[in-house]
């Protein structure tokens, strides 16, 4: 009996024990294999959502940066803009710079000036100053086109200083309706004093009482003593004069070149010296010739054959213009 059940329990046993080990070895095998691909999809799809993620973050960072240095740079043009565009100025300035402009366009009819100084005002001028700038520069061309139509051209060699006065009366008078007071005095208020000087050396150059060198003292003196726009205006007149004055105090031309090249420039003196140099070749071309002319007085001939050998030394001494001055100067 006890034989039976022993031989009983033992196969009951072993089954048991293969079962533990077969649990064993499932345990191991399971344990052993790689995750399901369920979890490592979820690994891969959380991994690539990270790295989306984060790409994504870098892409709005780019853009956002992006858009900020467009933001900047049209900032930046509109700023550059805003600089190169001057706000228009009423100065003394301005009168020449319409003058400039007009003279640049003188084949144009004044309407076709005035649309093109429009253009020219929205291009330069802030968009509150250009108005006032091409409104201004229209009534410069209708006080240009009045004047024109007036007979204001002075010669004061041809004209009495009661002409010359009535004249500066009435250009003064159409200036007035042209121009306000601030206005006339940036246009016109240095052309004024210059042009009231000029009556009072007018008035002195017609002093019949005076020599021409006094006159010409005077008038040189006033220049001298004037605003600094007239000595502007005058400055050539001035410089002439001081040029004279040392032309007549050195007798040679190497003395004047040097005088004249310490007060204005070595291109001056040179220039000056090529004009006395051939001033110098005339006079002394005249002088031979009037020294042939007085020869030939002394001799034994007749009028005829004089005048014959006056003509003969004219062609084959100087040109037709020279012959035709040579007359001039030598007429007795």
């Amino acid at each position: 009996m006890t034989q039976g059940k022993k031989s009983l329990i033992n196969p009951v046993s072993g089954g048991l024990f293969a079962l533990l080990i077969l649990g064993v070895v499932l345990y191991i095998l399971f344990a052993a294999e790689p995750k399901s691909s369920e979890d490592e999809f979820s690994h891969q799809d959380v991994t690539h959502i990270a790295d989306s993620s984060s790409q994504e973050k870098k892409i709005d960072e780019s853009h956002v940066a992006q858009q900020s240095r467009l933001l900047n740079n049209n900032k930046q043009q509109s700023d550059v803009s805003n600089k190169a565009l001057q706000v228009f100025e009423l100065n003394y300035t301005t009168k020449d710079a319409f003058d400039r402009f007009i003279f640049a366009r003188t084949s144009e009819v004044p309407q076709t000036v005035k649309s093109a100084y429009v253009s020219h005002a929205n291009t330069v001028f802030t968009p509150d100053t250009a108005n006032q700038a091409t409104d201004l520069f229209s009534r410069y061309v209708d006080y240009k086109v009045a004047l024109s139509s007036v007979e204001l051209e002075v010669d004061l060699s041809n004209h009495g200083l009661r002409d010359v006065t009535y004249k500066l009366d009435e250009r003064e008078e159409i200036r007035r309706a042209y121009f306000n007071d601030k206005e006339y005095h940036y246009l016109f208020s240095q052309e004024a004093q210059v042009d009231e000087a000029a009556l009072a050396r007018l008035r002195v150059a017609q002093e019949h009482t005076l020599s021409k060198d006094e006159r010409k003292a005077l008038i040189v003196e006033s220049i001298k003593a004037g605003s600094p726009a007239e000595r502007e205006a005058f400055q050539p007149t001035l410089d002439m004069h001081r040029i004279n004055e040392i032309k007549n105090n050195h007798s040679t031309i190497n003395d004047r070149y040097n005088a004249v090249a310490a007060e204005f420039g070595i291109e001056v003196a040179e220039r000056f010296s090529k004009t006395w140099e051939k001033k110098a070749q005339w006079q002394s071309k005249i002088a031979d010739y009037e020294q042939y002319r007085d020869d030939l007085a002394q001799q034994t001939l007749t009028p005829g054959e004089r005048e014959k050998m006056l003509k003969k030394y004219q062609t084959a001494h100087f040109t037709d213009n020279e012959i035709k001055r040579l007359k001039v100067l030598t007429a007795q």
